[in-house]
């Protein structure tokens, strides 16, 4: 491609810090692309010598495809197994390599770090699993005075604020940081016991081992030219790891956007780029504002409403697309008309369903939207709920993996020691969790050694003995089967497929395998590698997969999505929603400059994903919390100049198509389809009765039926919004007032 005169002095500047200020759709990663080209073909640099930094899957991923083909060679699959190849991959995927490269030449002792090499991750709920247990039974306290999502908040933020356990002390100033204190000791007990890691840990890890000097010399000699992108949304330790490996040959390039910094409540510091102006006051300064993606108009309209922020630095985003079509405002009476209004556009438009992106705030603002796309037969995919490998069959398996690959995984054992169930009840879980205290034990010691353990009836010594022989098995296949056929095994000696037979429908149970052989298929990717390798790796990989990564960009559907999950996402026509006061900006913004500042950035983000046509809508009214609510307009309405809108024509659209899109449909109607957590679910529409449930009679922990799904449980319910898992592990989100279910 073409560069512009910036985007060349960009490319062409190599051994120097450089700052390159890339706005919204200015091709910031085609000129990364083209600068690792000019650093391997014309400058004669070892493609080994290079790393490149950036935040999800899909954009490293892309990179690699890119840079692959500029340079005529095949792209690695990761950052495993690349041959002459740049470095190129996530802050996350990069820094478990450094580790485990490290952990391959020198003792944990000799680190400092108390972690060995196949070490697991934790993701959220294996984190929340171990502090629950912990608050329960080392703390004695009520897990509802003090929740565990809430102390693994204070744990998460004082490790992004590189705070360790040991120093935590000094920061206590009230009772609930005082069971922090002692909740983050042992949690740090336990992950050290089980040679486990979660994601904050990855940086801090990989920067404690950073700051060894042999080892930093050895990665900076290795690495002598850095890339990162995406900078605004650095944290403590992702800028403290760059600025070392950077300290020695300084040949840093960094893509900073201030407006696109929406990311402070995962402890992204926007103060970096002063840091980085300190540490490198000599650095050439590129900006990038020429846009590629989006329409003059929509160019206007985003410059107009960031330059109310007072912070960060002043731009004129320019392009010379063409102008296309102003932006449409839909302003609605209510909820259910603004969410009829965007479905009648897309079916209208003689566009496919995956060039429409719908974005809101906050996940659960999808509901009427998705209710009127159902109504019209419309396919589509709401990104950001339940993921593929959070799917309980899924992470059923995943837990054998983890627990294979890394025997004192203490989490991953608990759960598979009865999955499916052998009658391995809690009592004996207790019991081997006491010797695992007392003694120091692993559960594997303890497992191998039941017969000592006197507490134990040899019936519950039979059963776990029994779990041992199929565990012991698999461990031995794992060093001679790639992770595909591992899995398979797993599945045959657990007999998992009768597991499942047992308490599901045959419909749910064909889903279900259906993604089992999804996650077969997927990990046959690994193949290539050496077993346990690939058993290792298709694990670090997994853990490390964002909900962008799960996207099919070949499937035709309308997509759904938080504006936060969109950052790196474009489309042709974008809707965006619930434009109102108190909503959007949000309620806890709207008093503190720096957060409104960031509410706007997101705006600005929104609006920017779109290519040719963009629509915003609010509604007049919304039924909310029993009540119908009127919130004023947004303020980021009134920041937009009235030339740049046209209001969308409601009288038009109530009078031909409202009354047809409300009323029942008939038997004859075309089938249709939408993403449900389980997949794809496929039906034909007959004569809707919407039963009228008194919701106040429906409480959590409800057993209810559904003509349709079966007997299921409430598992959550806000007011008339309702997630029942329909035979224990499938979920369906439903308006439980007019949904015909009834309690058993």
């Amino acid at each position: 491609m073409n560069l512009n005169q910036k985007q060349e002095e960009a490319k062409n500047k190599i051994e120097w810090p450089m700052l390159i200020i890339a706005w919204a759709g200015s091709w910031k990663t085609a000129t990364l692309t083209a600068r690792v080209q000019h650093m391997i073909k014309d400058k004669w640099l070892s493609p080994n010598e290079i790393m490149m930094v950036t935040f999800t899957n899909k954009a490293a991923s892309e990179m690699r495809n890119r840079v692959a083909s500029t340079l005529w060679v095949e792209a690695p699959r990761s950052v495993y197994g690349r041959y002459n190849f740049p470095l190129i991959g996530t802050f996350h995927s990069i820094w478990i390599f450094v580790l485990k490269d490290v952990l391959s030449r020198y003792l944990s002792e000799e680190l400092a770090i108390w972690l060995k090499k196949d070490f697991v991750i934790y993701d959220e709920s294996d984190k929340l699993s171990v502090l629950k247990s912990i608050l329960k039974n080392r703390l004695n306290l009520d897990e509802k005075e003090f929740p565990a999502r809430q102390i693994a908040f204070f744990i998460s933020n004082a490790k992004n604020s590189l705070i360790s356990a040991k120093w935590y002390e000094a920061e206590v100033d009230s009772s609930i940081k005082e069971v922090v204190y002692k909740a983050y000791i042992e949690y740090e007990k336990d992950l050290a016991l089980n040679n486990a890691i979660d994601f904050d840990d990855i940086l801090v890890k990989t920067l404690a081992v950073l700051r060894i000097p042999k080892i930093l010399n050895e990665y900076q000699d290795r690495y002598k030219y850095l890339m990162v992108d995406e900078y605004q949304d650095t944290n403590a330790p992702q800028y403290e790891i760059v600025k070392l490996l950077a300290s020695k040959y300084r040949n840093l390039a960094v893509v900073w956007d201030d407006s696109q910094s929406i990311y402070s409540w995962r402890w992204a510091d926007m103060r970096n780029i002063i840091n980085f102006r300190k540490d490198y006051n000599d650095a050439l300064i590129v900006k990038l504002e020429q846009n590629y993606r989006s329409t003059k108009k929509i160019i206007a309209w985003a410059n107009a409403v960031i330059n109310n922020n007072k912070s960060g630095i002043k731009k004129e985003l320019w392009t010379d697309n063409a102008e296309w079509e102003h932006i449409s405002y839909i302003e609605a009476p209510d909820d259910k008309t603004e969410a009829s209004i965007i479905v009648n556009i897309i079916k209208n438009k003689e566009w496919n369903y995956k060039d429409n992106l719908i974005l809101y705030r906050t996940n659960a603002q999808s509901r009427k939207i998705e209710e009127a796309l159902m109504m019209s037969n419309i396919p589509y995919r709401v990104i950001g709920w339940q993921k593929f490998y959070d799917r309980m069959e899924i992470k059923d398996l995943l837990w054998y993996l983890k627990v294979i690959h890394n025997p004192n995984d203490i989490v991953a054992m608990k759960r598979v020691i009865n999955t499916p169930t052998r009658k391995i009840w809690a009592k004996s879980i207790e019991v081997m969790d006491s010797y695992r205290e007392n003694y120091s034990l692993s559960y594997p010691q303890i497992i191998e050694n039941i017969d000592e353990v006197a507490e134990l009836n040899n019936w519950a010594k039979n059963a776990i003995k029994n779990f041992n022989i199929i565990f012991e098995d698999l461990v031995k296949f794992s060093h001679k089967k790639v992770v595909s056929e591992l899995i398979r095994e797993v599945i045959k000696l657990t007999k998992y497929e009768d597991y499942i037979w047992e308490w599901l429908s045959k419909e749910e149970k064909e889903s279900k395998l259906e993604n089992i052989d999804e996650l077969v298929n997927v990990a046959t990717q690994y193949n290539w590698m050496e077993p346990r390798e690939s058993l290792a790796i298709f694990l670090e990989e997994v853990a490390l997969i964002t909900d962008m990564d799960t996207k099919d960009e070949r499937s035709d559907y309308v997509t759904l999505m938080t504006i936060h999950t969109s950052k790196w996402l474009e489309e042709k026509r974008v809707f965006l929603t619930w434009l109102e006061e108190w909503l959007f900006p949000s309620f806890r913004s709207i008093w503190e400059q720096s957060a409104l500042e960031e509410e706007r950035r997101l705006m600005y983000v929104a609006m920017t994903r779109a290519r040719e046509e963009l629509y915003i809508s609010r509604a007049k009214e919304r039924f909310n919390f029993w009540d119908f609510v009127r919130n004023p307009e947004s303020r980021f309405l009134k920041e937009i100049p009235l030339e740049y809108l046209v209001n969308y024509d409601l009288w038009e659209f109530l009078n031909k198509w409202w009354f047809s899109f409300s009323s029942t449909s008939d038997s004859s109607s075309d089938s249709f389809s939408f993403w449900s957590s389980s997949g794809w679910f496929t039906g034909k529409p007959k004569v809707i009765v919407k039963a009228n449930n008194d919701v106040s009679m429906f409480a959590r922990g409800d057993k209810v039926s559904h003509p349709k799904f079966g007997t299921g449980v409430i598992t959550s319910l806000n007011w008339e919004l309702a997630e029942i898992a329909f035979s224990w592990k499938w979920v369906v989100k439903m308006n439980i007032k007019i949904a015909p279910v009834r309690k058993v």
